[in-house]
């Protein structure tokens, strides 16, 4: 070449290589020496400079980029980023921009410049990990885990043709479970959040610590972790889970304060061919749910059912919208009478709800799906406000019955807003309801789920006059102390220990301890479904006040109600 570009290119601080089209080496810079660690020399009687140092992993994109150069037409340009293996055995990347030219005496050439981009691969490289990533507690993130899921669906695909017996590719299965850490929110109500993403980081140290390549951990929602298995059989991964959840469970130390957590996880065992990853993660949700419905077994593995029950309360929970909107809900009522006389001494508000194509349902039939999300909140506060409104017409039509009180339950999100006081309050000033006649009942379970908040909400409502009853005791771990902390008027003891006392002397026991507590506390007592006289009779005999049941009336509509209060006025 002519000495100036000679010079040019034997300064340049890029490695310049020219190479015939069969991939003799005609020119080679200076530069190579401090890229590739090799004298220009050692390339001057090779054929192929680039093929001789392609890392294994280039190799296929660099004879597709060098075939298609050498093929193309004059002036073609392309550029490749590759890794080289230096002298010294470090790998390398380089970019290479390669174009055809034609020399002087008319040949068809290859020239390429080369350089070193290994810092800024670096760099592309750190914040592509960033990105897959999750800062809090550095397992891989959802983005990360979608991915892998999806090349892990494809190895699937690829190998449909050789299954084993649990309907998963010999040798390419494999198993997701998600795993979510079990309120929560008692830890960012009571503590503050701070010490939430604590627990949510050690709790990733301790999945991270049971896990081996090629397995794998990563975060993808706030305390919902995935778990990706690969290889494993079903029984191995739920053994897995297992020892996970036994060592979640051991305390964990958050800055003086020694917290207790549980885990609960769903398993998905079977992805079929065909399947994505938003259809695995959302099946091992639904097992998810599933687990935590179950007090005993914090683990579920998913199954087609599942997904149709799944189905279904989603539709019920749409349903829910228009149902309140269109006013198909209604409420029943139950007396609660004084067991010595049988007078009715108050009633308890029960929902109910006439769907138009399912009929009437029951609270058991869509209650939990209400409770599952924030729409029992609105619905909480139209049982509120219907109870008082009619509360507030029989009040005006019985005037002889000035104790009659009405109870209306409130659930565990209800009582978690933070303005659920001035709910109350508003919807009293609003229908012209005596806040004395008023009693909210919350169970056991929800008043223990964060005491401390219960008892603060408790007082607010309980200082506008409006009694408060704990319901379903004895089926939940309260203990007198936490009992003495909430500003409660009545104890209701559980139908289930009601319903045994006439055939097991251990469930008269129960019944006639709760009696006894309420009665050393001043409390009122009110036993649920009682159903024989006989239950009548020994609850009398305990110094049972009052109680309900079908043996004195079942729930009944408001007109049913108002002939029942006018036979008694009668």
């Amino acid at each position: 070449m002519p000495d100036m570009f000679q010079f040019i290119a034997d300064t340049s601080r890029h490695w310049e290589l020219l190479e015939d089209l069969s991939g003799q080496v005609l020119y080679c810079s200076p530069s190579c020496l401090q890229l590739t660690g090799y004298e220009p020399e050692y390339f001057a009687s090779r054929t192929g400079a680039l093929e001789t140092l392609a890392h294994p992993a280039s190799h296929a994109a660099l004879t597709s980029f060098l075939t298609e150069l050498r093929q193309g037409p004059v002036h073609m340009q392309k550029s490749l980023e590759l890794r080289i293996i230096a002298q010294d055995g470090a790998a390398r990347w380089v970019v290479c921009h390669a174009r055809r030219v034609v020399s002087p005496d008319g040949r068809m050439l290859l020239r390429a410049t080369l350089r070193d981009i290994g810092r800024r691969k670096a760099l592309d490289m750190e914040l592509a990990q960033s990105r897959l990533t999750d800062p809090i507690t550095g397992l891989y993130n959802r983005a990360w885990c979608m991915e892998r899921l999806r090349r892990l669906m494809d190895r699937l695909g690829d190998h449909s043709g050789n299954t084993a017996e649990n309907g998963t590719a010999q040798g390419e299965g494999f198993v997701v479970a998600v795993m979510d850490i079990d309120r929560l929110k008692k830890v960012n109500d009571t503590l503050g959040p701070a010490y939430g993403d604590e627990i949510i980081r050690m709790a990733a140290e301790r999945i991270a610590s049971t896990m081996a390549t090629p397995d794998a951990a990563c975060r993808i929602a706030g305390d919902g972790f995935a778990l990706l298995f690969q290889d494993k059989s079903a029984r191995a991964v739920i053994k897995h889970i297992k020892r996970l959840q036994a060592l979640m469970s051991q305390p964990f130390d958050l800055r003086g304060h020694e917290v207790s957590i549980t885990a609960s996880a769903g398993i998905v065992t079977r992805p079929m061919p065909g399947d994505k990853p938003e259809d695995l993660l959302r099946n091992a949700n639904i097992a998810l749910r599933r687990a935590k419905a179950n007090r005993h077994h914090r683990y579920k593995v998913f199954h087609s059912r599942m997904y149709e029950e799944s189905a279904r309360l989603m539709e019920v929970e749409i349903d829910l919208h228009s149902g309140l909107k269109n006013e198909e809900f209604f409420l029943v009522y139950q007396p609660i009478v004084c067991l010595e006389t049988k007078d009715m001494t108050s009633l308890e508000a029960l929902l109910r709800w006439n769907h138009p194509r399912r009929g009437l349902m029951r609270p058991d039939d869509f209650l939990p799906v209400a409770e599952a999300t924030d729409f029992i909140v609105p619905l909480g506060e139209w049982v509120l406000r219907k109870a008082c409104t009619d509360m507030v017409r029989i009040m005006a039509e019985h005037p002889e019955l000035p104790e009659l009180g009405m109870s209306v339950n409130i659930s565990a999100r209800q009582l978690a807003q933070h303005d659920i006081a001035e709910v109350v309050a508003r919807v009293l000033h609003e229908t012209g309801m005596d806040p004395t006649r008023l009693k909210l009942e919350i169970t056991e379970t929800v008043a223990m789920e964060n005491p401390m908040l219960t008892a603060q909400r408790l007082h607010a409502i309980r200082a506008q006059g409006v009694k408060i009853s704990i319901d379903d005791f004895g089926t939940g771990y309260s203990s007198l102390s936490s009992l003495q902390n909430f500003p409660i008027d009545t104890i209701k003891v559980d139908k289930s220990f009601v319903s045994q006392m006439d055939s097991s002397s251990e469930q008269r026991k129960i019944v006639r301890s709760v009696i006894t507590l309420a009665h050393s506390l001043n409390l009122d007592v009110v036993a649920e479904g009682i159903e024989l006289r006989e239950q009548w009779s020994m609850l009398k005999v305990l110094d049972c006040q009052n109680g309900q049941g079908y043996l004195f009336s079942h729930p009944v509509d408001y007109n049913t109600l108002s002939d029942l209060l006018n036979e008694k006025r009668q």
